[in-house]
């Protein structure tokens, strides 16, 4: 029981040194500049003052290592307990400790960019010269074969060639045509930073034996 009291006493004294309080009295407005970095408002004398806050070199570029000394300060003023009111009852004392916690919500926003999307269509294909040339030729033999002379193979070559060609221009494909610039967006999350005051635990001091007692405990919900 007296290591109990004594590691109390101890941890006390730990959390109201001035330095530290000093520090957490200042949370409201580490939170609220915060916000500000997170919306993309701040200024660089405000970022500045936050990285001095947080302990950071205050560069006025708001990083990874600003953001780990923010998440430090929130996480150690969390654990900072403040004695509430303090009421006798039949000789003994009790008080009760709260803390200031700092919680974050996330808040959903639309972020947009613009991008170059496809646009598809029918594209024609271009022409084989080899089936031009191959109907070409079979016209040309079935030309001669018909009229069994030369000037009936050229006439059939160029009816044959002229075929192929226009079956050739029949055939298409799907295929990008072109691109335009379109707005896309998507929903994101930040994470914004709110205080709330809970109860931590609550001290009963005592006379016994001559000697002043102190015990933590906590009380029902």
């Amino acid at each position: 029981m007296m290591t109990k009291i004594t590691n109390l006493f101890v941890l006390l004294c730990l959390l109201s040194s001035p330095v530290f309080a000093d520090d957490c009295a200042q949370i409201s407005v580490a939170n609220s500049i915060y916000k500000s970095i997170t919306q993309s408002t701040a200024s660089i004398l405000s970022i500045k003052r936050l990285q001095q806050l947080v302990g950071v070199n205050a560069d006025g570029i708001w990083g990874m290592r600003s953001e780990a000394g923010y998440n430090m300060l929130i996480s150690k003023c969390n654990s900072y307990s403040y004695p509430g009111l303090t009421v006798s009852i039949e000789g003994a004392k009790i008080t009760d400790f709260y803390k200031n916690q700092t919680v974050f919500e996330q808040i959903p926003y639309q972020s947009c960019s613009t991008q170059k999307v496809p646009i598809y269509g029918k594209i024609q294909s271009q022409p084989d010269v080899g089936a031009v040339v191959g109907g070409a030729v079979l016209g040309g033999i079935i030309g001669k074969a018909v009229t069994k002379k030369d000037r009936g193979a050229a006439v059939g070559a160029l009816v044959g060639g002229a075929i192929a060609n226009e079956n050739q221009k029949t055939k298409t494909r799907t295929g990008i045509v072109g691109y335009e610039n379109r707005q896309q967006c998507q929903t994101k999350f930040k994470n914004f930073p709110k205080e709330e005051t809970v109860y931590s635990y609550s001290t009963i001091t005592f006379t016994f034996d001559g000697k002043e007692q102190t015990v933590e405990f906590q009380k029902s919900p």
